[in-house]
């Protein structure tokens, strides 16, 4: 995690980590990045999907650099991001927009599916 004008990165560990970013978000805009491996086990007619459920914040997400859309407070999402995977491949989430107090009873998710081909 990135925070405001950060010069080095804080480690965070998700979901346990949520209140953290939360509280960092508070103060201005905030970068979650994650490395991972291309999943084992794709052929081509499968579809990876990555899906954000129940973040209380706004902001952005994107894979190698690619752009995927923004996302509002407590949205669900299913993007499919098999085109963008790489054999090492970088999850950005950017926080850009500073927000109130939250009362968050949910933990967010953030995790890749793997559907079978149809």
């Amino acid at each position: 995690m990135i925070a405001g004008l950060a010069e080095e990165a804080d480690r965070v560990k998700l979901p346990q980590g949520w209140p953290q970013v939360i509280e960092a978000a508070q103060a201005g805009p905030v970068i979650l990045q994650r490395w991972f491996h291309r999943p084992t086990g794709i052929d081509d007619g499968a579809v990876v999907q990555l899906q954000i459920e129940g973040i209380p914040l706004r902001g952005s997400v994107s894979i190698n650099d690619a752009s995927l859309g923004s996302f509002a407070e407590f949205s669900e999402l299913a993007l499919n991001i098999h085109a963008h995977l790489l054999p090492r491949s970088c999850l950005t989430i950017s926080i850009d927009q500073p927000i109130g107090q939250l009362d968050t009873t949910t933990t967010p998710q953030v995790s890749l599916v793997i559907l079978p081909a149809r």
